[in-house]
């Protein structure tokens, strides 16, 4: 199966801004485990409209940059039309590749997007280059055993101890998080300083 027909159709863009979502995943509360502060850099992952953008550019503040990745023009364009403040950046870039230069970032967040790249390797390995020694990165996806039938196909996605396994052999150190949902994890991570 080809990765882009495991993306997430941007024609259903608006279900991904419903306030249902904003009340299940919290994303202040979540973010907070990924320990940024004001100034700092991160990407975040597969933005769409910017579900998660939002919250991460009242995180770093007008001095830090929110580089807001999507594949599609159609989910950049609908961040664009919510008018976020100007720290975040849009970037059209296809994963696993992220086009930013190597050590350039701060953090990773990764939301409900690693079951949609393929290979998993390459974009750990991607992940690891545009981070900073000490960088962090924070991935949350579905679980293959959710309680609910809320996300993708059960058979796109990917178990939480294969993207531990990716991860570490990027060369990543795996942190430990006390966080626990029915239908999703969450792996964070971090690029060891030499």
């Amino acid at each position: 199966m080809a990765a882009h027909e495991r993306r997430f159709d941007p024609h259903h863009r608006e279900l991904l801004l419903d306030p249902a979502r904003w009340a299940k995943w919290d994303p202040p509360r979540l973010l907070a485990t990924l320990d940024l502060h004001p100034g700092e850099s991160v990407v975040d992952l597969g933005c769409g409209p910017g579900f998660w953008t939002f919250p991460l550019a009242e995180i770093v503040g007008p001095e830090g940059v929110v580089w807001a990745l999507d594949v599609s023009p159609e989910m950049l364009e609908a961040l664009a039309a919510r008018h976020p403040p100007r720290q975040v950046r849009p970037l059209r870039s296809e994963l696993p590749h992220i086009d930013l230069p190597d050590a350039s970032v701060d953090a990773v967040w990764g939301a409900f997007v690693v079951h949609e790249v393929e290979p998993l390797d390459a974009l750990m390995r991607e992940i690891h280059r545009v981070l900073r020694p000490g960088g962090r990165v924070g991935l949350l996806d579905w679980r293959p055993d959710a309680v609910s039938e809320e996300g993708p196909p059960r058979s796109h996605r990917v178990a939480p101890e294969v993207v531990r396994q990716a991860l570490e052999a990027a060369g990543f150190h795996i942190l430990p998080t006390g966080w626990q949902h029915e239908d999703a994890y969450l792996i964070q991570a971090l690029r060891p300083s030499p």
